[in-house]
């Protein structure tokens, strides 16, 4: 095997119209140690069985050409900003080999073969076209960040992105969220969208087509997914774009709904593709205990939930798979939104609600908390805040199963009389509001 060596960065100018690298019959390694590879204009071929490898960043400026057929290996960043693609879409392998790396530039580049080795997050600043007509992005044991951009898979194959551990990162903490557009056609498969966590869970999303749709031009399939703050009042937010509310029967359904959604388009169709889809989810994203969500949630319960343009369905739909924590929805042919809905809580008879109007915190085992019997079985939302005589909040939460244990920063409280305020709405939809006084009684 022959090597070169270049001990600076290479810079191809226009004063040369074409590069090649080519040794005949025998694989080369054109290694530029420690430097940048930077293309100013000019045609670059990689013939095949050759290997041109970069211990650095890959530019590739405006009008510059690489035509490549055999590998180019890079440990640095690939930046290109030529127009029409920098690369032939249908030839040639690029392999990520090094640890953190971005795919940039001001223009989209069109991979055949991405390939992702090494270590660390592969992240796209750019939506970036990857798969020809049977290639692949091949994810191995780390993440490949979207980071709000898209990632368009031109190969109809389902194989057409393969991981060994890796996954794809489509939430993000900046506005907008990162996609998955796999241009299916007029194919059946069972394709499955390799989303993780930024956390590193899998979560994916499967997508089985039972009835391949009629395409106009190219028929694709795009895919995002996002969780929502399992904390926030109100929960589940933001929605998805498109979507107003988050309502049902019974107006606001975040407290039973998953802290998930998942956005599905189907584009360019005249008749669209039949799939059964696969939602899967953290138990984080219903588990009040695991994470602290103002959700009620009972897992067995869950189904899956679709936007329908102007108002969310009104039927349960999907199996669901404890065990794979995963639910199935069958032959569905729109593009929507979606989300995971548990069925409210049975509501119970709840009469007038009471609340205490004293308490004794002196550990005795005698209504040593200020606590509201009845209430969480019956409320939907829920709120309290207490006040000393100086206007002072003392407590406060949106937990109607919490109490009051009578102290304040860590300390205990002197005997006195306490405001309470409370808005409530229960699971029938009636509205509470109640004000009054609690005495701390040591």
């Amino acid at each position: 095997m022959r090597k070169t060596f270049f001990t600076s960065n290479l810079l191809l100018t226009q004063f040369r119209s074409v590069f090649l690298i080519s040794i005949g019959l025998l694989t080369s390694l054109l290694s530029f140690s420690q430097t940048n590879f930077y293309n100013g204009g000019v045609d670059i071929t990689v013939y095949p069985t050759t290997v041109l490898y970069v211990d650095g960043h890959v530019t590739n400026d405006l009008a510059g050409k690489i035509h490549n057929k055999g590998e180019i290996y890079l440990t640095g960043d690939w930046t290109n900003k030529e127009p029409t693609g920098c690369l032939d879409p249908t030839t040639g392998t690029v392999i990520l080999y090094g640890a953190a790396q971005n795919i940039s530039g001001t223009q989209t580049t069109t991979f055949n073969n991405l390939d992702c080795q090494g270590l660390g997050t592969k992240t796209l600043n750019v939506n970036t076209v990857v798969g020809g007509t049977s290639g692949a992005l091949m994810l191995h044991t780390n993440p490949f960040d979207l980071n709000s951009n898209t990632v368009i898979v031109t190969n109809p194959a389902a194989s057409a992105i393969t991981n060994t551990g890796g996954y794809i990162i489509s939430e993000t903490t900046a506005p907008g969220y990162g996609r998955i557009q796999w241009n299916l056609g007029n194919t059946s498969s069972n394709y499955t969208y390799p989303f993780g966590t930024v956390s590193g869970v899998d979560i994916p999303f499967k997508y089985n087509v039972t009835s391949a749709g009629t395409q106009n031009t190219i028929g694709n399939v795009s895919v995002a997914t996002y969780p929502t703050d399992v904390t926030a009042a109100t929960n589940n937010r933001p929605l998805p774009t498109g979507v107003t509310d988050l309502n049902d029967a019974n107006g606001e359904a975040a407290a039973v709904c998953l802290d998930r959604f998942w956005s599905v388009n189907i584009n360019d169709y005249s008749a669209n593709p039949t799939a059964d889809m696969t939602f899967t989810y953290r138990d984080e994203e219903w588990d009040a205990s695991i994470a602290g969500s103002t959700n009620s949630i009972n897992e067995d319960s869950l189904h899956a939930w679709m936007w329908e343009g102007t108002q969310w369905q009104n039927s349960t739909t999907g199996t669901l798979n404890l065990a794979a924590n995963a639910v199935t929805v069958t032959s569905i042919n729109t593009s929507a939104p979606w989300t995971l809905k548990a069925t409210p809580p049975i509501p119970v008879e709840c009469g007038n609600l009471q609340v205490p109007n004293a308490f004794s915190p002196n550990n005795d085992g005698h209504s040593d908390l200020f606590t509201l019997q009845g209430w969480p079985p019956c409320v939907s939302s829920f709120s309290i805040s207490i006040f000393d005589r100086w206007g002072e909040k003392v407590f406060e939460t949106e937990d109607a199963s919490k109490g009051w244990d009578g102290n304040f920063k860590g300390k205990a409280l002197d005997p006195a009389v306490f405001v309470y305020y409370i808005k409530a709405k229960t699971f029938g939809g009636n509205e509470i509001t109640k004000k009054g006084n609690i005495s701390l009684i040591r």
